[in-house]
């Protein structure tokens, strides 16, 4: 069962949507508000400020070299990773445009079309049975 949240601050209008979260993401939704303890924002640093978004990415990529990761990494890949896999569950694209709140489906649609070649590629062995 999902459960609906809204809020009045958003980059672009496409981001005035609703959105359905899973149990689990209201279960850290509110765990996470709860830590807020008034302060206004869900992640914070230690001291209840706002991780700015250019610490998190020093961060990831800091992580990525690490982990011999080659490849430009941001905070943006868990958008991109969120696409792919409702791509890969087999969500329709309209359903997550919406979600994603692109206002037209031409960007989701290159993300989908590459994550579909993907699983196309990687799935191979199961296309040699059809």
């Amino acid at each position: 069962m999902s459960e609906w949240h809204k809020t009045d601050q958003t980059k672009t209008p496409t981001g005035m949507r609703d959105v359905a979260l899973s149990r689990r993401a209201v279960e850290i939704y509110r765990d996470r508000y709860a830590y807020a303890d008034g302060h206004g924002y869900l992640f914070t640093t230690k001291h209840h400020t706002p991780i700015q978004i250019s610490a998190f990415n020093t961060f990831l990529r800091n992580a990525a070299k690490k982990l011999a990761i080659d490849k430009p990494v941001s905070s943006h890949i868990f958008r991109h990773t969120h696409i792919s896999k409702l791509a890969e569950l087999g969500v329709p694209i309209y359903v997550i445009q919406q979600r994603v709140g692109h206002s037209n489906s031409r960007v989701t649609q290159e993300i989908y079309t590459h994550v579909t070649h993907e699983a196309l590629v990687k799935n191979l062995d199961q296309l040699e049975n059809l």
